[in-house]
């Protein structure tokens, strides 16, 4: 009975608790960079804002070890579809079948939340390094909550990594500091 109690204790924590805490991560945190991305090269889809709890050099922005938040601000409507498309896009590109395939329930899970976007919403993809969760949200909003540091860094490489990112441009913006 025992054991039973601790392990809904436990649960209770990692349902309510530990989520809502990610959703907090990136009021305390530093904003360090920012960039756009666009579409055909006028078109911006969205700001992006990278947040981490203090400065942290490019080779170690994907480190398991840091915490990072990444939002995006919308400046056009997509489809959860559109979403999708383009962060298999980047990952099919970025990474082997076989590791593809050992983050495939990491990735359906998040891709599975995914809402459409209108102008001005924004989505927010948090890592707390500490408990290793990986949190997206729309509008402040919790949708979802990834137990896995490899997906994490696989999933922040999209944007961030120096290896075939979504945009190159938006990469180094966001690798380069803010008051820069």
């Amino acid at each position: 009975m025992q054991r039973y109690k601790l392990f809904l204790a436990v649960i209770t924590i990692a349902l309510f608790v530990l989520p809502a805490a990610a959703i907090g991560l990136v009021d305390s945190m530093t904003l360090v960079a920012k960039g756009n991305a666009r579409y055909m090269g006028f078109i911006k889809v969205y700001d992006a804002h990278l947040y981490v709890p203090e400065k942290v050099d490019h080779d170690r922005i994907l480190s398991t070890e840091v915490s990072k938040c990444l939002k995006l601000d919308y400046d056009v409507g997509l489809k959860p579809k559109d979403l999708i498309k383009g962060a298999n896009i980047v990952l099919e590109r970025q990474h082997t079948e076989e590791h593809l395939e050992s983050l495939k329930p990491y990735v359906e899970e998040l891709h599975n939340a995914y809402r459409a976007v209108d102008k001005g919403d924004s989505y927010t993809l948090c890592y707390d390094a500490e408990s290793e969760l990986t949190t997206l949200s729309l509008n402040a909003e919790q949708l979802v909550a990834i137990q896995s540091d490899e997906f994490s860094s696989a999933y922040f490489g999209i944007w961030l990594s120096p290896d075939k990112p979504l945009s190159s441009a938006l990469q180094k913006q966001l690798v380069t500091p803010a008051n820069k």
